[in-house]
């Protein structure tokens, strides 16, 4: 695997929505004087520990292009959550955590991904303004939100409803409004899907089909995919298909 290379940016011309509660006027006067360390993550495995050895661990990494993968793995069920623009993470493991539960945590970009290091230093510079904290904060509030609404479509019991629901939860992110739906243009292997639904590739594969074949949804020619008709309601359970490896109802509101 190359490695990841590194440079700098400019943070609030990187990430300009960092600075929506600053004044307008004052805008240009932080962003040249906040720069931050970059790393350039390729496309495939990615190993945190490499990018950022030989220093200390900083704060956060900031997502500014591209699609992470972070996929946590307890006995033989994995568990992924995707990760773009905008997210703040931490990709290390905390030392002085107690770990009891044994779990692996693998890492991979599904295309080229820059991350900006939030570290010390520029948590120094950027004290003078709160603004910029008070936005990184209300990042990782979001990500923590859209972490619960994850768990509760995992929760559904049919595969096709968890599916159906997580294509209208990615839409509200990457969606786009076309002609006959809506258009999320992201190419997510079916692994990742399994693990963002909590269900086996296999299953997946199966359940895409049923939507397909009932015109819920439609793959696009780029791999993405068109979101037809309305959103799901909430629901009565419906009858389990006798033939689905795993069987589910939509629960009620």
């Amino acid at each position: 695997m190359p490695d990841a290379g590194n440079g700098s940016v400019q943070l609030l011309e990187a990430d300009p929505e960092l600075a929506r509660g600053l004044d307008p006027r004052r805008v240009r006067e932080v962003s040249q004087r906040l720069f931050a360390r970059s790393i350039d993550v390729p496309r495939g495995p990615w190993s945190p520990a490499r990018a950022l050895a030989g220093g200390t661990n900083p704060i956060g990494l900031l997502v500014l292009d591209g699609l992470l993968v972070r996929e946590a793995i307890v006995g033989d069920h994995p568990c992924a959550e995707l990760l773009g623009p905008g997210d703040l993470l931490r990709a290390w493991d905390d030392r002085d955590a107690e770990v009891l539960l044994p779990r692996s945590v693998e890492w991979s970009a599904l295309s080229t991904v820059r991350l900006a290091v939030i570290d010390q230093a520029l948590a120094v510079r950027a004290a003078q303004w709160p603004e910029i904290f008070a936005s990184l904060v209300e990042r990782a509030a979001r990500r923590a939100e859209r972490l619960v609404v994850m768990q509760a479509i995992a929760h559904l019991t049919r595969v096709d409803d968890r599916l159906l629901a997580l294509l209208w939860c990615l839409a509200e992110r990457w969606g786009r409004v076309a002609p006959g739906g809506v258009v999320v243009s992201l190419r997510l292997p079916h692994r990742t899907l399994a693990g963002m639904v909590g269900a086996r590739r296999p299953s997946v594969t199966t359940a895409l089909g049923q939507l397909i074949a009932r015109g819920e949804v439609e793959r696009r020619p780029d791999g993405g995919w068109l979101l037809l008709g309305e959103p799901p309601e909430p629901r009565q359970a419906r009858p389990v298909d006798d033939h689905s490896s795993i069987a589910f109802q939509r629960h009620s509101a």
